[in-house]
């Protein structure tokens, strides 16, 4: 199963975008799941960035208006909060939410950690499957997400092999998600 090219396509408009930006990012998310897992469907892009909030600008004129809405005002709040933020791209169904890189050590941590992944014929840059795992674990934490619990089985089972089972379990615990990870390790 693959992704609809129209999305593939929006996908690597954004990404080129971004990169115009030189902001520091990593992509998260389904489609991140999608290149350690199982392939699922999204209409988003879920990204990490590290941003401070006079670059709010870069963001605004690497996806223009027509094809793209991106509120300025609301971007710079967002960054000031620590909040997530979206771009519009008007012209396909792709959502990319933009999440500024939070203050803390584990997400530093998991940003450090970040490495080039294929996504098809492009190399992006993208958080571990070890974060991606635990991502979703705090998700399903707050949620009990079906899709989150899905996401996080096919990321294990593919990649179980290669994961820093230490790493891992290590910032489960820290993060509170020890519990949440022994259900997925004991499956």
């Amino acid at each position: 199963m693959e992704q609809p090219s129209e999305q593939i396509e929006a996908f690597q408009r954004a990404i080129e975008a971004l990169e115009s930006t030189g902001i520091t990012y990593a992509i998260t998310g389904s489609w991140v799941v999608s290149a350690y897992g199982i392939l699922r469907a999204t209409h988003d892009l879920d990204v990490v960035i590290a941003i401070r909030g006079e670059e709010a600008a870069k963001i605004v004129a690497a996806f223009p208006y027509p094809r793209y809405y991106a509120d300025e005002v609301a971007i710079t709040e967002a960054i000031a909060a620590r909040s997530f933020f979206n771009v519009i791209d008007g012209d396909s169904t792709l959502k990319i939410d933009f999440w500024p890189l939070k203050d803390d050590d584990y997400s530093r941590e998991q940003f450090r950690r970040r490495k080039i992944v294929m996504m098809g014929e492009w190399r992006v840059w993208a958080l571990a499957p070890e974060d991606i795992i635990l991502a979703k674990l705090l998700w399903i934490k707050m949620s009990e997400s079906e899709r989150q619990w899905r996401d996080v089985q096919s990321v294990w089972s593919l990649k179980k092999d290669e994961l820093d089972l230490p790493y891992l379990r290590l910032w489960a615990s820290r993060l509170s998600v020890a519990d949440l990870l022994s259900k997925v390790t004991s499956a």
